[in-house]
């Protein structure tokens, strides 16, 4: 009879480790998979980000994606821009960064991205250049404003980027979506 109990104690031990072995595991694939989509303003190394619809999670900084029915490669980078500062109001910062997207191809694109709070926002991001040279990112007048310089419509875009634009980053009126605009002393900016 003692061993009949001792047999269905061992028993239950093994059935409830096991069952805290899967639930563990599970916990831990539904964290990962959450931090895969997370809007990680503290850490924008390991965030997501909307271009053109397209959620792209960065990982230490980088991307390496195929694209489609092509040889080519996007790869996503992080530059050492940020910024911070409170662009909706809401007494929390926001963060800004610029990543850069080559695709293989035809360029360098370089992108504003905002993390409002850490929150999710469809399109947080920018493309303010092909093959630009970013100058300086900074929050000032309650706007994040990033400094780069761009050529001239006429331009041939292998010439070295010579023409100072500034584009603007602030929220609308009802601080629902982002407003970008950009100024310049060439005429460029409409």
């Amino acid at each position: 009879m003692k061993t009949k109990y001792a047999f269905l104690s061992v028993a239950s031990l093994i059935l409830v480790a096991c069952g805290s072995t899967s639930e563990v595991t599970s916990n831990e694939n539904q964290s990962e998979s959450s931090q895969a989509v997370a809007q990680a303003a503290q850490d924008p190394a390991n965030a997501g980000y909307y271009i053109d619809g397209i959620l792209y999670t960065l990982v230490n900084g980088e991307l390496e994606q195929p694209i489609e029915e092509s040889t080519a490669v996007n790869k996503f980078k992080l530059l050492d821009f940020k910024a911070s500062g409170d662009l909706n109001k809401d007494g929390t910062d926001d963060v800004a960064v610029i990543i850069t997207n080559d695709t293989g191809e035809s360029g360098t694109f370089y992108y504003l991205s905002i993390f409002n709070s850490g929150t999710p926002v469809v399109e947080n991001t920018y493309n303010f250049g092909d093959r630009v040279v970013v100058k300086d990112l900074k929050f000032a007048d309650g706007k994040f404003q990033v400094t780069y310089l761009d050529r001239s419509p006429e331009e041939d875009i292998a010439s070295e980027p010579s023409i100072e634009i500034t584009t603007i980053a602030e929220m609308d009126e009802e601080n629902s979506s982002f407003v970008f605009s950009c100024v310049d002393n060439a005429g460029i900016c409409f």
